[in-house]
């Protein structure tokens, strides 16, 4: 029977300003998934590790959606039994189902003998990710798939580039002990922009490319700065602005919300800023014994085999 073994990282959606289209992949936190060929003619969810909340039905599962509607494309009826192990806890803000999503489509691809390039496996990630969302979207499931900064320039037809990224730009995490689901909060954002926003918006978003290019972290920094989620998906996260100001005062070049959150980043330029930067969140929610704190830059790899 085939087997394989592989790691998708998370990664944080919107990147600040890019709402729905950056993404930004993270070093040394993401999901192992092992799939292995059955007998029975279908997925089975074996085991769920790190992760009590997850459904282990195959009908609800990022990772078994996904897979199945890869399988149903192929027109294969091979079954298979998975085990995963959740590096990214779901609801964090910090791509849990972006990482889950990628995992299952690149493993069945793998085991058909890679019939799809990465970039052709993303609408079936999308599908899987649906489950955590209201509709496909690929702010996390680019990164996760691909590595580095992603940018989702069109969903139809669907298009992404790769922007590198400086060298020395390392990246301060937080993750209060706070749930918040990606289809809760995209319900908290309306219709209608102010034009002004908008404006503001497109600037930084167009601040953040040049930034990347330039490799200018402090223009980076200053783009990441966002008029349209963060005012109102900061309302839902404990001490939120106070650890914005902390972070910013102890060197930070920018600070905003991964994803839907609770988890926020700060931009640094170097690891010795990220650390001061730690030391302050942690002054921050030093009441909040579940906090984690994580030191990443980006994964450049995305997902890839480890057995």
């Amino acid at each position: 029977m085939k087997k394989v073994k592989v790691f998708a990282p998370g990664s944080i959606g919107n990147v600040g300003s890019g709402f729905d289209v950056f993404g930004l992949a993270l070093d040394g936190l993401g999901d192992i998934l092992e799939v292995k060929e059955s007998s029975n003619g279908k997925l089975n969810i074996l085991k769920i590790e790190g992760d009590d909340g997850i459904s282990t039905d195959p009908d609800k599962n990022i990772v078994t959606v996904g897979a199945k509607a890869l399988l149903k494309e192929v027109g294969s009826d091979q079954g298979y039994d998975f085990i995963i192990k959740k590096g990214v806890l779901a609801g964090s803000g910090l791509g849990s189902s972006g990482s889950s999503a990628t995992a299952g489509v690149f493993a069945i691809n793998e085991l058909l003998g890679n019939p799809y390039t990465r970039e052709e496996l993303l609408p079936f990630a999308a599908i899987g990710e649906k489950v955590a969302s209201f509709i496909p979207h690929y702010d996390n499931v680019a990164p996760s798939m691909l590595g580095g900064f992603t940018v989702v320039r069109s969903d139809d037809p669907l298009e992404i580039l790769q922007v590198d990224i400086p060298e020395n730009l390392h990246l301060a995490l937080v993750r209060p002990n706070v749930m918040i689901k990606t289809k809760e909060a995209k319900k908290m954002l309306g219709e209608t922009m102010l034009i002004s926003n908008a404006v503001h918006q497109f600037g930084n978003i167009a601040g953040l490319i040049i930034g990347m290019h330039r490799n200018d972290i402090p223009l980076i920094g200053r783009s990441v700065e966002d008029k349209l989620a963060e005012p109102v998906r900061s309302k839902l996260i404990p001490n939120y602005n106070i650890a914005k100001e902390a972070a910013l005062n102890s060197g930070a070049a920018g600070f905003n919300i991964s994803g839907s959150g609770p988890a926020m980043f700060a931009i640094c330029d170097g690891k010795v800023v990220t650390e001061n930067v730690i030391e302050a969140l942690r002054e921050v929610y030093q009441d909040d014994e579940k906090a984690n704190y994580y030191i990443s830059k980006s994964d450049l790899l995305g997902t890839r085999r480890i057995d």
